[in-house]
């Protein structure tokens, strides 16, 4: 018979890690492939992180190219064109952080204010549509109506306007649009998990609230945050091991001739497939990735520390 322990008022069974494998095996069979796809995808392709520290010559091959050491960090952190990349991911990140990260949270209060079932089902379908179309779609429809034959002039030739200005041309601009773009197709999806967290929120609290007297915006503010919380603050750690990742399809996809707005994803590309300097595109995605890694942890510190809430 298996032995049988007391902890917490429960009892529970002394099974070693391989019978809990067996009893769980086929929860297991079930993630292979997931576990086949992530090692072969994810964890082989870092040995050629070693390129990093190498002057890679394809023909030489990793093992014969000349190693050297943190060259290829000191020039991304010496020169201009990588220090721009760098700047601007980061004024992506704050501004996607600032204003796209709180919208589905908004969104998510007002959605789940609405008494009218088939309103309220509509108003959440519609919203998260933009999800299920691809970047480049995405791209597309920016310049169908911003392109300077785009909808935004035809409105304005029909009001008398003379000009057809080229809006994707302007850099003050072109940051508002990538913004603007992932607002957009993003904020709807990002319902989903608040509502459904919003769902298991008793009804119970709202009528002893509401016998209370507590009005609506005191309901929100002592039921309905506090029972989000938690789960925004483990989006906001996911959120932070973004910072230095850029949307580069968007990006790319957006810009032309007239604008000089590159960020690490664009450089890496420009640098690693473009020129064929593998080294210093694996040293930049390095960086990318260690400065991720570092503030997931440090999110994640933070966030046990101060809200008892994290992913570890």
């Amino acid at each position: 018979m298996k032995k049988k322990s007391v902890k917490n008022g429960y009892a529970f069974s002394k099974m070693t890690a391989r019978q809990r494998i067996w009893r769980d095996r086929h929860s297991f069979l079930m993630l292979l492939p997931a576990l086949a796809v992530t090692i072969v995808f994810a964890y082989i392709p870092m040995f050629g992180l070693i390129m990093a520290f190498q002057d890679f010559n394809i023909f030489k091959g990793v093992w014969g190219s000349e190693w050297v050491g943190l060259e290829n960090f000191i020039k991304i952190f010496s020169q201009k064109q990588f220090l721009g990349a760098i700047g601007n991911t980061l004024l992506v990140s704050a501004l996607n952080l600032l204003l796209c990260f709180p919208a589905p949270i908004i969104l998510a209060l007002l959605i789940n204010e609405l008494r009218t079932g088939v309103f309220k089902k509509t108003v959440q379908t519609i919203s998260y549509l933009p999800h299920f179309l691809s970047w480049i779609s995405i791209v597309g429809f920016v310049h169908l109506l911003f392109g300077r034959d785009g909808f935004v002039n035809d409105l304005l030739v029909s009001f008398g306007a003379t000009e057809r200005p080229i809006y994707l041309a302007d850099q003050k601009l072109f940051i508002w649009f990538i913004i603007g773009s992932m607002f957009w197709k993003e904020t709807g999806w990002g319902t989903v998990i608040h509502l459904a967290n919003l769902s298991s929120i008793s009804p119970e609290l709202y009528e002893a609230a509401s016998i209370d007297g507590a009005t609506r915006m005191q309901k929100i503010r002592y039921i309905t945050l506090p029972h989000m919380f938690p789960t925004v603050m483990i989006l906001l750690i996911f959120q932070m091991g973004a910072v230095f990742n850029s949307n580069f399809e968007l990006i790319y996809g957006l810009q032309n001739p007239y604008i000089d707005f590159e960020v690490i994803n664009t450089i890496i590309y420009q640098t690693g497939i473009n020129s064929g300097n593998y080294s210093m595109a694996t040293a930049l995605g390095f960086a990318q990735g260690l400065v991720a890694l570092v503030l997931v942890f440090g999110t994640n510190w933070i966030s046990k520390k101060l809200t008892d809430n994290s992913i570890l």
